[in-house]
């Protein structure tokens, strides 16, 4: 089998509907295989990064990897900005590019460059991948492929980049296309869910932190059933903003920063804290922690190193979400214990919700942004999602938009990438069958990508 068929088939495989790509040498097999060989359809964007921030989008809907193809040399340098928006945001991702042919790699040879537009992308990319590879090996594509699937999907999800020269993809292999093995989940230990469930119990005070960790490990059902048991008002970071309904009534708000006034000071105010896939980011916390630290916080992350990190003190369960749900379901069944919350501190919480509205931040002469963005919810109750790009914009529409349970908020986090949510609304709209998206953007955002615009002419969305 061709190298390229080969690759295009795997990917049809693994339930890839679609591949975002700008056209160029070094990846002509690749696109001629996938259409080729199979039904996936190749969505071609008008710059690189675009098709870049549209996987990282689409991977983000489906909890599948999005996948974007770019050539050898600028092709491939264009997508660093998504690769690294997708390692940030936990965002699982296959970037595919093509390299010159391996007889024209400079090698070990003390110059700059041997073939036309050869870079070495695997050195630029390495630091913001979960895993890099270079292929020069035909006979190790259907291995390095698992591995990249497997990798990019498990624990904390993120991108990986393949390189592939253009001679290894036009070679001859003997291969089969085998499933990803499945991953193993992380043990939370009894001590640690006896632990909590004495804190949850005795709390006056407690918040539930969510991150984007809830989306990614794909365990918002399983964390619905812990809010219902535990009945604890739940804070949100920027990318955890549509894990919990504007109208659920234990939602409390955005914090940090630019977060809701009301979120922030009911933040500093309790005495117990159960984050939940969020890394503590100093947008979070501000850069004195010590406020935060002097209360009881239990940290549950799939990333140890995320733990105790920037937070001292917190008491680290070390698992992924979905697992650590079942867990506690499970151990809280078989010891027959019930919670009740503090109707005070939820009381409280809604005061100061009165005393510190959102729409009352600005007093501008003529719109007010707070407001638009309670008025742009109430007329997109059809959209599923909004993307929003980076700016003030994005802390508006973080502050005031009212999500409803099955809408998604999509945005660049930890990249802060103006320019992604034109091209990233692009990729979400395609990822869940062309559903309406509500694209969020300032003006100096919107020049960045603007040419994406032609895309949306000519895939009829």
């Amino acid at each position: 089998m061709k190298a390229s068929d080969f690759i295009a088939l795997f990917l049809e495989k693994k339930e890839i509907k679609h591949v975002f790509e700008l056209s160029g040498g070094m990846i002509t097999h690749l696109l001629d295989s996938l259409n080729q060989k199979t039904k996936i359809n190749i969505v071609t964007m008008h710059h690189e990064q675009s098709a870049s921030f549209a996987a990282d989008a689409y991977g983000r809907v489906t909890g599948l990897p999005g996948v974007a193809l770019a050539t050898s040399g600028p092709g491939a340098t264009n997508l660093l900005t998504g690769i690294g928006n997708a390692y940030f945001d936990s965002s699982p991702c296959i970037f595919i590019t093509g390299q010159v042919n391996r007889h024209e790699q400079k090698g070990d040879r003390p110059i700059r460059q041997l073939g036309f537009q050869e870079t070495d992308i695997i050195a630029m990319a390495k630091p913001i991948t979960k895993a890099c590879f270079l292929i020069n090996e035909p006979s190790d594509i259907p291995e390095i492929f698992k591995k990249a699937f497997k990798i990019a999907t498990e624990g904390r999800p993120g991108p990986v980049l393949i390189d592939i020269p253009m001679d290894v993809q036009r070679a001859d292999i003997k291969c089969s296309i085998d499933d990803i093995e499945e991953r193993g989940n992380l043990m939370v230990s009894e001590n640690n869910l006896e632990q909590l469930s004495k804190a949850i119990k005795f709390a006056k005070k407690p918040l539930i932190l969510v991150g984007r960790g809830i989306r990614a490990g794909g365990s918002k059902k399983a964390f619905d059933a812990f809010l219902n048991q535990t009945q604890i008002p739940v804070i949100s970071t920027l990318l955890g903003l549509d894990v919990v309904a504007h109208n659920e009534p234990l939602r409390v708000g955005f914090i940090g920063s630019y977060g809701n006034r009301w979120a922030n000071i009911a933040f500093g105010e309790s005495d117990l804290v159960i984050v939940l896939g969020s890394r503590l980011d100093i947008r979070q916390t501000g850069a004195d922690t010590k406020f935060i630290e002097d209360r009881v916080i239990f940290h549950i992350d799939c990333e140890k190193g995320e733990i105790n990190n920037r937070v001292k003190g917190c008491i680290p369960i070390y698992s992924d979400l979905t697992n650590f749900f079942n867990s506690f379901a499970n151990y809280t069944k078989k010891n027959k214990l019930k919670f009740t919350l503090p109707k005070s501190w939820l009381s409280s919480i809604n005061d100061l919700k009165i005393k510190w509205p959102d729409v009352k931040e600005l007093s501008p002469v003529g719109i007010n942004p707070n407001v638009l963005m309670h008025q742009l919810s109430a007329a997109s109750k059809n959209a599923f999602a909004y993307t929003a790009d980076v700016g003030s914009h994005q802390m508006w529409a973080a502050q005031s938009l009212q999500l409803e349970s099955d809408q998604l908020f999509i945005t660049s986090g930890g990249m802060g990438a103006m320019g992604f949510s034109l091209p990233g609304g692009i990729g979400a709209s395609i990822a869940n069958h062309n559903k309406p998206v509500v694209v969020i953007v300032g003006d100096g955002s919107m020049q960045l990508n603007i040419q994406e615009l032609q895309t949306l002419s000519l895939i009829h969305i």
